[in-house]
């Protein structure tokens, strides 16, 4: 047995932190022994010492003590003390204080070839600042006017049911009201053929778009996707292998005619026809139509992004290309991130009948699904009437925060910009010169505290389009009129 030692260096807790001081002195004591500073044999000072030196509980030491004793770090004997457990060789970390874990990387142990690909893809986002929100960040909904009482009174209804079925494994497609609610919902304010049965509920958009992908594509099938186009899209469609034909987009939307002659045909099209992300265009009907008979002559899915579908400020949206098809060709998708608050997580697509049994099973398989509770919660406030209510509301506030911003761009910056006006939407491209660097451009106006993007970095091929994209919905008037003269300031310090 060895002798009873003084610890190698002095342990340093922090009083006021929000880790228990067991945890600390535990992984202090963990640590040490790892790395070499306590070997195998060495007896650590009684509990009764180590707390008078450290001016601690007892308690707390014991129980320090005890969870390295369970975790095989440390050997206690009654009578005996404790002692430095003798670790394989393997097992001792070389850390060295401060060094990466990861010196000696097997090189057999790597990424798959998708995980290579999605970590590839090119980011046009600025990477936003922890707990900000700050103007003009794009995709960010009106925060201020959500009815938060109404969505935490609803949740706390459910989640109130102790003997609720909502705590099992049952809802794998979906909670069955909401996928009756979404049916509902799609059916009247966007012409969208389909029952509950249809409905795949999703943790987002994102998991809706990698379900739909992981369903029909194999490593290199060719799709088509807009040009420019979301990257979020392009992110999953991009990690499952596909082969991705860029088509250019025009006033009418996208554009398959422009495409060169022999070009391959798509095992999918993936488009957004109602709000085409980034350039805000609505597809034409004659150009929906004919894109729906080039599917059908190829035989090619198409998934449509029914995105920023509810906001459209003069007159009633087109139909969805899901209600124009006559064939069951089109996987249809949505999310209540954009509508209600990004944090919700809740998602859908909508699957023609042939594909109702394969994407329930996947879900199960994927665990892509939104928590029950939410989803029942979300449920009641569609059926309450108070979605709907929302989207309403939304619409005149969205729509007045978009002239504003025009208004503050044309007063700030001149003829700096060239701002459209869209029919909807809760972001849009301010465009400059098509010989900008935009890149530049948005690294400037970044520094100062306002985020945009390049328009450039939504396209996979040269961006015949440069400007700034950038987000009014979630920003109030106030800071509207502030981030526009800041944006100005830095365009104009930057040479623009």
């Amino acid at each position: 047995m060895g002798q009873s030692i003084a610890l190698v260096e002095p342990i340093n807790l922090d009083r006021n932190g929000d880790r228990p001081l067991q945890w600390q002195l535990y992984e202090s004591l963990r640590l040490a022994i790892l790395d070499g500073r306590l070997t195998a044999g060495q007896r650590l000072p009684s509990s009764r010492a180590l707390a008078n030196d450290l001016a601690l509980g007892r308690n707390t030491v014991v129980a320090a003590y005890e969870q390295l004793a369970a975790e095989g770090y440390v050997l206690s004997r009654t009578g005996a003390g404790t002692e430095v457990a003798a670790l394989p060789p393997e097992t001792v970390l070389e850390v060295g204080r401060g060094e990466s874990q990861n010196r000696h990387q097997d090189p057999r142990r790597h990424l798959s070839n998708r995980g290579e690909a999605t970590i590839a893809i090119k980011r046009a986002s600025p990477r936003y600042e922890k707990l900000a929100a700050l103007p003009f960040q794009h995709g960010l909904p009106a925060m201020d006017s959500f009815p938060r009482d109404t969505w935490a009174r609803l949740l706390a209804r459910r989640a109130r049911q102790p003997q609720s079925r909502l705590y099992d494994y049952q809802f794998g497609p979906g909670f069955p009201a909401l996928r009756e609610a979404i049916a509902a919902y799609l059916g009247a304010a966007r012409g969208v053929v389909c029952g509950p049965d249809n409905v795949i509920v999703t943790a987002g958009a994102q998991a809706a778009l990698d379900l739909a992908a992981r369903m029909t594509l194999d490593p290199g099938d060719p799709v088509w996707i807009e040009d420019p186009g979301y990257l979020g899209a392009r992110g999953a469609l991009q990690s499952a292998g596909a082969n991705l034909i860029p088509v250019p987009v025009d006033k009418e939307g996208m554009n398959p005619d422009a495409l060169p002659e022999g070009t391959e045909d798509p095992k999918l099209i993936y488009v957004s026809p109602s709000y085409q992300f980034p350039l805000g265009v609505t597809m034409s009907l004659n150009r929906r139509l004919a894109l729906l008979e080039r599917a059908k002559e190829t035989g090619a899915w198409i998934l449509e992004d029914d995105y920023d579908s509810e906001y459209r400020y003069t007159g009633r949206p087109l139909a969805a290309l899901q209600g124009l098809d006559g064939t069951g060709g089109v996987i249809y998708m949505g999310t209540f991130a954009k509508t209600l608050f990004p944090a919700l997580r809740v998602g859908y697509l909508v699957v023609p009948d042939s594909l109702i049994d394969a994407f329930t099973n996947a879900i199960r398989m994927t665990g892509q699904s939104p928590a029950p509770a939410i989803q029942a919660a979300l449920a009641d406030f569609m059926d309450d009437g108070h979605f709907t209510a929302h989207i309403r509301r939304m619409r005149t506030l969205y729509a007045g925060r978009q002239q504003h911003l025009i208004d503050a761009l044309k007063r700030e910056t001149g003829d700096m910009f060239t701002v459209p006006k869209l029919e909807g939407g809760m972001q849009l491209a301010a465009y400059l010169g098509d010989d900008a660097d935009d890149v530049k451009a948005a690294e400037a106006v970044n520094a100062a505290r306002v985020l945009t993007t390049p328009l450039s970095g939504y396209y996979l091929k040269s961006a015949p389009k440069r400007g700034l994209y950038l987000g009014y919905a979630g920003v109030l008037e106030s800071d509207i009129d502030r981030a526009a003269k800041k944006l100005g300031r830095a365009m104009s310090d930057a040479g623009f």
